[in-house]
């Protein structure tokens, strides 16, 4: 099994292809208080673009900042992490960052600190990544809200790091990440021209297993909007254990819809911050599940 590198924490050269994309990505829950939320950075040098995305959800409210400031990215890694209202900070490599935005509700300062070992994912599909790799995390800061209420945050969550060409147009593909007491599961799935691609690892202090297959059965909202609002995940390790998750919603608004629209068709991609169950003791956990559909022709 190969390790990141120190210095896969940092940029990475970039291919010639326009859709070459360099991310970071950090999810939290801190179930006691009712607070979730998840932040994004994309940096894309060959199209001069950068994405910037935070979304905090408290009880049944929902605060999100989206911007894609064109322009070259600055030389400076530490400049090329922030804008005006989001900053992310390495502070020590594969181990611990920070994160803050102030928004026009909230200003929030949060610390990711690994809780168990980094897995990397390998190759995946091929489609999303030259490199990814992951790490359970525990949560911890504050978030002050424009009433004056200040939130102390001790929550568990996850990080990812990615870097390469990335096609969003794929058939499908789903990801959840599952934060338990003494485990971890971080796993994608994605579906490519028909084939099935399962990637990810389970993951406590002992170190990391490997994923060998991933099936999911996913529940909908009714209505017209049809949106996935629950799931059943089943997993198993290349050491031959099993592992059934029933997750939901977090609360009705705890999640982010985006949509691209692309020749040929468009693509939805849902967010959620869910709750998960596991096992017949029904082990309570957080984390989030995700989900891309790509529709041809509309």
């Amino acid at each position: 099994m190969t390790l990141p590198d120190i210095a896969d924490e940092y940029a990475h050269k970039p291919s010639e292809q326009p859709d070459w994309r360099e991310s970071y990505y950090f999810n939290f829950v801190d179930a006691d208080r009712g607070i979730s939320g998840f932040t994004t950075i994309g940096l894309l040098p060959n199209v001069r673009k950068r994405e910037f995305v935070f979304a905090l959800f408290h009880h049944d409210k929902r605060e999100t900042y989206f911007v894609e400031p064109d322009g070259p990215i600055p030389e400076s890694f530490v400049e090329s992490l922030a804008d005006s209202h989001l900053a992310y900070e390495l502070v020590k490599p594969l181990n611990e960052w920070r994160v803050t935005f102030h928004g026009e509700n909230t200003a929030v300062d949060l610390r990711w600190k690994a809780r168990f070992p980094v897995y990397d994912f390998g190759t995946g599909s091929g489609t999303s990544w030259s490199g990814h790799f992951e790490q359970s995390e525990s949560v911890t800061g504050t978030i002050q809200f424009s009433d004056g209420q200040r939130v102390r945050i001790n929550g568990l969550g996850e990080r990812d790091k990615s870097w390469g060409a990335r096609d969003w147009h794929i058939e499908g593909w789903y990801a959840l990440h599952a934060q338990f007491d003494t485990f971890s599961i971080g796993l994608r799935r994605d579906i490519v021209r028909g084939q099935v691609h399962s990637s990810g690892f389970i993951s406590s202090r002992r170190g990391n297993m490997p994923i060998s297959s991933v099936e999911v059965e996913t529940g909908f909202s009714s209505g017209k909007e049809q949106m996935p609002i629950r799931a059943t995940t089943h997993v198993s390790g290349v050491d031959g254990s099993n592992y059934t998750l029933e997750s939901v919603l977090i609360s009705p608004t705890s999640f982010v819809k985006f949509s691209r629209q692309f020749p040929g068709g468009s693509t939805d991609l849902f967010e959620n911050m869910a709750m998960h169950e596991y096992g017949k003791q029904k082990r309570k956990g957080t984390g989030l599940t995700e989900w891309l559909f790509t529709h041809r022709g509309s």
